[in-house]
């Protein structure tokens, strides 16, 4: 692929990226009270996750030990837009879609 068709391509994604977020915030905005629990998919596209980003992220979660300082720090390695408020939210998605729900109800707890 010649390098101006990948420009036009990456810029088609952003695009694309964009009106996923800004459907998901109208959709939030007509629906406020179904959107104080989005489902991870929501949270995905919000939050402009990758599959990568996302699968690292709940090995954390799995293997969560008690300490939150270290998750919060071996969150941050993985995409820096994991930040103490972002992992919460997330991890409450998570309840909401019933992944891994025990573990998330405990690091939800430990942030109480």
């Amino acid at each position: 692929m010649e390098n101006s068709q990948y420009k036009e391509l990456l810029a088609e994604i952003e695009k694309l990226k964009f009106h996923n977020r800004s459907l998901l915030t109208l959709v939030g905005l007509l629906h406020d009270d179904k959107m104080k629990e989005p489902t991870i998919h929501e949270t995905v596209v919000t939050y402009d996750l990758s599959k990568k980003d996302l699968r690292e992220l709940t090995n954390l979660i799995q293997n969560y030990d008690g300490n939150n300082f270290a998750l919060e720090q071996k969150a941050i390695k993985i995409n820096p837009i994991f930040n103490r408020t972002n992992i919460i939210s997330i991890v409450k998605s998570l309840v909401v879609s019933g992944l891994f729900k025990e573990k998330s109800l405990e690091i939800l707890e430990s942030y109480k």
